[in-house]
């Protein structure tokens, strides 16, 4: 039987062969009080019912910063039904001016039962004229998944701390990638989630005094919320990146590198209550810079001690990290993520080297 849906989120149910028409139809009804806008196209794959109402809350707050043609599909996989169903709506907002409202199209689609198949082409029947294609993945990528969906994306956002075993994944994601589209960049919601960590850490370092600490690291400590080892990992691969260090040894929640001049530092994480990654301490003996979430988990307190006698402090902003925030900071950023894919390598140099130990990788 088709699964049972309510579908007032999703707008007016109508064909999926006629939406096109419907959509003109939409916008003929309207007589011009609004404007329909659209920079880009924004694709969110999601498995369930309960998830595509979630998305669609989402796309409705996206599209007030960003806007686009946003193409819901959604996939029912124990229906016993074989059936594709579609929805038109629109998403519209007062302009800054306030004279008139700007609005955002979504088309949803629910396939339900083995029809995972038909997804590339209905989704590539339905995007808004050569504008660039956001595909949000939510969730694990699955052996069956059509590689097809990756010809035409521009820009593949997926989280990797919902990922089990990340590593599986990011090999199904180098396989599929191999065959598909060069210009397509990957776009980790994980690594997003450090970008207020990252940016304080390297803040500290602006000033050229405190860059002794690390020509002279010794030790890295990482706090980070259970279930977010992975996340902590990235950190962990950013910093031996962009550091040059050399991996020696890993396991449980040690990490021995070796740097430049041959020296060792070790990495400790622990899990700790909190949000994601918690604290980051860098520290070559004496001098440290210790970086906190505070208890309302909005701003980063840092202590930078160069001597017992020498102790500064600061405040900076420690973002919400919200699936909302983290998706428009992804939305708005640029470029192919180079520092991502190396620091990308190096965690995965690490879970790979535990899983040799039986450890795994996840929390």
């Amino acid at each position: 039987m088709p699964v049972a849906i309510d579908s007032a989120p999703f707008g007016m149910e109508v064909p999926p062969a006629q939406i096109s028409r419907e959509l003109k139809k939409l916008w003929e009804r309207d007589s011009g009080v609004s404007t329909r806008a659209s920079l880009i196209n924004f694709a969110v794959y999601c498995e369930h019912v309960e998830a595509m109402r979630q998305s669609t809350e989402l796309i409705m707050a996206l599209t007030r910063q960003h806007a686009c043609r946003a193409i819901l599909i959604g996939f029912e996989p124990n229906s016993d039904s074989l059936q594709v169903r579609a929805w038109i709506n629109a998403h519209c907002h007062l302009s800054r001016a306030g004279a008139k409202q700007i609005c955002c199209e979504q088309i949803s689609f629910l396939f339900e039962g083995a029809t995972r198949d038909r997804i590339a082409n209905t989704l590539f029947a339905n995007l808004d004229s050569d504008l660039p294609l956001y595909f949000w993945w939510q969730g694990s990528f699955s052996a069956d998944t059509d590689e097809q969906l990756w010809a035409w994306v521009d820009r593949l956002i997926y989280d990797s701390q919902c990922w089990s075993e990340p590593e599986p994944q990011f090999v199904f994601l180098d396989d599929s990638l191999e065959r598909s589209s060069a210009r397509l960049t990957l776009c980790d919601l994980n690594w997003t989630r450090s970008l207020h960590m990252r940016q304080a850490i390297a803040q500290m370092f602006d000033h050229p005094e405190n860059l002794a600490i690390l020509h002279q690291l010794k030790h890295v400590t990482i706090e980070h919320a259970p279930g977010y080892r992975f996340t902590a990992l990235l950190l962990v691969g950013w910093l031996a990146a962009q550091l040059d260090f050399v991996l020696k040894r890993s396991e449980n929640d040690v990490i021995d590198y070796q740097r430049r001049d041959g020296a060792a530092v070790r990495f400790s994480l622990s899990a700790q209550p909190g949000r994601s990654i918690s604290r980051c301490e860098l520290s070559s003996g004496e001098a440290s810079v210790d970086v906190q979430r505070d208890a309302a988990g909005n701003f980063f307190r840092v202590k930078v001690q160069l001597s017992p006698e020498r102790v500064y402090h600061h405040l900076l902003p420690a973002g919400d990290n919200s699936t909302e925030s983290l998706l428009l900071e992804e939305i708005a950023t640029g470029g192919r993520h180079r520092v991502y894919l190396k620091a990308l390598s190096f965690a995965r140099q690490i879970s790979s080297l535990n899983a040799e130990h039986g450890l795994g990788c996840s929390a």
